[in-house]
């Protein structure tokens, strides 16, 4: 490979290319005032486009982290992966698995996953195991799609990372995330965003800038009860994680579906072409900053500067979930088709 081209070459290249220290840090990029009502407060905030990486998701680091931690020696005698997982994380293992050695990567999924996801983990040639047991399972229980993958994992030739406990899940964000983040702001940064699904990515991301930045704030983003955004856990599953993200996060922020789907697409039509977890976490900050100046507080998150600077993440593109704008947003937001 040359760096300074950026050229990847010879059998490996696809490998190369992959691998997440190869392709840089992800970019930031500022929102402007239309979509910061918080301008005049010398509030400034951020999108971290995670989803830039290769595989177009966010999930392709802990991934590809997870799968490089497994043993050499129990490599070798790994022929199927098999995870809990409808969305990134199948998918990413899916590609990523093969160039481990393993055959094959089987996704556990429920009844209720919709077609259009199915055909897209079925492209990049994941197989699909269907699970009756709850869609969101305690990752403890002794039931459900996490204990059902634990228990094929454990048939000779199979594996099963279990991303809801796996370290190399929170390594990956610390390494990816919360290092760049401070490389790319320093102490600059207020406040820091990220939604909750495994609770990897603020777990490690969130440690790491808070052992640089103890004051900094972390602000997790959970699906509000009796809604459902693709992606992130509610409300009242994320305490039933096996990833200990409490003694993190220093704010837990319910968001409902719309919120999420209408700040995605504001997103989008800038040019921002981002799920609607990401507009969840947007919607989310503004949620803080709103509840901070309600309270005469906003400045105490202040930095040296006098700026108060907020960063969120794109986890991935809207592209998988096409069909579930139209569902979740009035037919106002869409133009109209007409005949000539």
């Amino acid at each position: 490979m040359k760096n300074n081209k950026k050229i990847y070459e010879g059998e490996d290249a696809i490998r190369s290319f992959l691998l997440p220290k190869n392709f840089g840090m992800t970019s930031i990029v500022e929102l402007p005032s239309t979509l910061n009502p918080f301008k005049k407060d010398k509030v400034r905030i951020f999108v971290k486009l995670v989803h830039s990486a290769p595989l177009g998701n966010i999930k392709s680091l802990p991934s590809y982290v997870m799968l490089s931690k497994i043993p050499k020696k129990k490599l070798s005698k790994i022929k199927n992966l098999v995870e809990y997982s409808s969305g990134n994380t199948a998918l990413s293992l899916t590609i990523l698995s093969q160039y481990f050695g393993i055959d094959k990567m089987h996704a556990i999924i429920t009844p209720d996953v919709p077609e259009h996801k199915k055909k897209m983990l079925r492209l990049v040639g994941t197989n699909l195991l269907i699970s009756h047991g709850p869609a969101c399972p305690d990752v403890f229980a002794d039931e459900g799609g996490v204990y059902e993958a634990k228990m094929l994992g454990g048939k000779p030739g199979w594996h099963n990372l279990n991303q809801y406990v796996n370290p190399g899940n929170i390594k990956s964000s610390e390494e990816y995330i919360g290092k760049e983040l401070w490389h790319q702001f320093g102490d600059k940064l207020s406040v820091f965003i990220s939604s909750i699904g495994t609770a990897g990515t603020i777990t490690g991301a969130g440690s790491y800038l808070k052992k640089k930045k103890p004051g900094i704030k972390v602000v997790g983003a959970a699906i509000k009860t009796g809604y459902s955004i693709p992606g992130p856990r509610s409300e009242e599953a994320i305490p039933k994680l096996g990833i200990n993200w409490k003694k993190i996060v220093d704010k837990v922020i319910p968001i409902a579906s719309r919120p999420a789907f209408e700040k995605s697409l504001e997103l989008v039509r800038r040019g921002l072409f981002v799920g609607p977890s990401t507009g969840m976490q947007l919607a989310a900050t503004l949620e803080v900053l709103r509840e901070y100046k309600k309270r005469n507080k906003l400045k105490e998150l202040k930095n040296k500067d006098g700026e108060i600077i907020c960063c969120f993440l794109a986890c991935d593109s809207m592209a998988p979930y096409l069909d579930d704008y139209f569902e979740n947003l009035p037919e106002k937001f869409f133009p109209k088709v007409k005949d000539l």
